[in-house]
């Protein structure tokens, strides 16, 4: 999905106004307002596999799976949505007015784009795993077969493991589940590799 700057210099409450007013979602990063565009069928299609393999493994669990559309406070002025989040239990909402706001998800997955694949990776990325919260934070490639799982470790540390074959599981700890990168991509046409 491709972000673009379209207010600068606002506050918290002027954003969160704005959000509950627009039909389309924003992110907020210190003053300034990031329309997020939106995402291509890949992208889509691939937050939809993780989201629904998801929902049907963690069914009659006090978890739930939101797919890109619950927002995230990641630090004061940094809200954010991640493409497909998990949280259970007593979710710990910031109230607005009528804006609700998470702060205590337990997995986030953020499928890469071109144009917001830098962002996501540096201080997003950072700020998600600031998040006590937080047990695995997952990049997907919509371009490869290739997901990238960091998860918190007893010490706070990140742990970091890659996937690549169909059949490779990939362990949820924090909320008991298990993907393979099949299920990540099933239905999906991957771009073919050029060799020159």
């Amino acid at each position: 999905m491709k972000s673009a700057v379209t207010k600068q210099n606002v506050t918290v409450a002027e954003y969160l106004d704005l959000e509950s007013k627009s039909r389309r979602k924003h992110e907020f990063i210190d003053g300034d307002v990031l329309l997020m565009a939106g995402a291509s069928r890949r992208h889509s299609k691939i937050a939809s596999n993780i989201g629904g393999e998801l929902f049907g493994q963690l069914k009659g669990t006090d978890c739930e799976v939101h797919y890109g559309d619950l927002r995230i406070k990641v630090r004061p002025t940094h809200y954010v949505y991640g493409d497909v989040s998990v949280f259970c239990g007593e979710p710990e909402i910031e109230k607005y007015k009528d804006a609700e706001t998470l702060l205590n998800p337990r997995v986030v997955f953020e499928v890469l784009s071109r144009s917001t694949e830098a962002r996501d990776r540096g201080e997003k990325a950072q700020d998600y795993r600031q998040l006590p919260s937080l047990t695995d934070y997952f990049f997907v490639s919509q371009d490869k077969s290739f997901v990238e799982h960091y998860s918190r470790q007893k010490d706070n540390s990140w742990k970091l493991v890659e996937y690549r074959e169909p059949d490779d599981e990939i362990r949820l700890s924090g909320i008991s589940c298990v993907l393979t990168v099949r299920d990540i991509y099933m239905g999906v046409d991957l771009p073919k590799l050029r060799l020159v």
